[in-house]
């Protein structure tokens, strides 16, 4: 019996990459795609140029009621807020970029088709890419879960199936 190759001795067995390419688009990866896109939306540089309205002074002295209400932060709060000061953003690749803008362009091939569809499917793409909450985002729009989750599968049903008659390459 052959034993599975390993890069390494102190390794597991060598695997390929489990997420292969499908040979045709499929709806999930489709819907992965357009997550992936949000994803490389907001690894962007932000732009320059003016300050939004506000303050533009210098922020460095703290007041009390500053200090009293960062002391009452519960430990979660704080570990994120320490956690999002100090990362460090890695910009996205030429590719990852075609990519997104290729994605984006199929949010507007979907608007064409339906709006709503459309409207549904780039809230649940950045939600989902952000890490937030598909559920309150239904709860603050007013939309009924299961409605959502519907227009959400019928627009990937739908651009899987424009990309593969459009003999869209799959990435």
């Amino acid at each position: 019996m052959e034993e599975e190759p390993k890069i390494n001795a102190l390794e597991q067995p060598y695997e390929p990459r489990r997420d292969r390419l499908p040979a045709q688009w499929e709806a999930e990866h489709v819907g992965k795609r357009l997550v992936k896109a949000f994803a490389t939306l907001d690894r962007l540089p932000r732009m320059r140029g003016p300050r939004e309205p506000g303050g533009h002074w210098p922020r460095h002295a703290l007041e009390w009621a500053d200090q009293l209400a960062q002391a009452e932060l519960d430990d979660s709060e704080r570990r994120s807020r320490a956690q999002s000061s100090n990362r460090v953003t890695i910009r996205p690749t030429g590719a990852e970029i075609a990519q997104m803008e290729a994605a984006f362009d199929w949010l507007r091939e979907l608007r064409a088709e339906d709006s709503g569809m459309a409207l549904v499917t780039s809230f649940w793409a950045m939600r989902s890419a952000r890490g937030r909450s598909v559920k309150a985002l239904c709860a603050e729009k007013q939309w009924a879960p299961h409605t959502f989750y519907r227009k959400r599968a019928k627009a990937l049903d739908h651009l899987a199936a424009w990309l593969n008659a459009t003999n869209v390459p799959v990435f």
